[in-house]
């Protein structure tokens, strides 16, 4: 009982801690504009963070993890090359569920799924209507049947 009371403290002390930071230090002095006075659709030199908070604008090219930062915010560089190639075949008249090759295996695999449930579907219409069992089920006996 007495670490669960310790860690308690410490998630108090830890949030208390956390939530004191309300303006976020920049490398340049500068203070950021206030939410109000923030245009997001002009940002300049700021730009909004998590939880709406307003930070400096890092320079274009700058590694934050795995993402990259570009002229309108974070992206990753892995969905970037995707959306590319996307861009790309379907400036070059290429229809989009065949513009690269991860789209053409979806494409091909939906394409025989549904082929395989029509040709079920009519198999099953057939047998409904014919009233019996149809090959390769031929050789089954009815239940109840000695």
């Amino acid at each position: 009982m007495l670490s669960v009371r310790t860690l308690g403290v410490a998630r108090v002390v830890h949030v208390r801690y956390a939530s004191s930071f309300h303006k976020v230090p920049t490398s340049a002095g500068k203070v950021p504009p206030t939410l109000e006075e923030f245009d997001p659709l002009n940002p300049g030199e700021w730009q909004l963070g998590v939880g709406g908070k307003i930070l400096p604008r890092l320079p274009e090219g700058t590694r934050v993890g795995k993402l990259v930062m570009g002229k309108y915010g974070l992206y990753s560089p892995e969905l970037r090359k995707r959306v590319d190639v996307f861009s790309k075949a379907l400036l070059d008249g290429k229809k989009s569920e065949e513009a690269g090759p991860f789209d053409r295996a979806a494409t091909r695999l939906m394409k025989i799924l549904a082929t395989m449930c029509f040709i079920m579907g009519i198999y099953n219409l057939v047998t409904l209507t014919y009233g019996k069992l149809l090959p390769p089920y031929s050789w089954l006996k009815p239940p109840r049947s000695s």
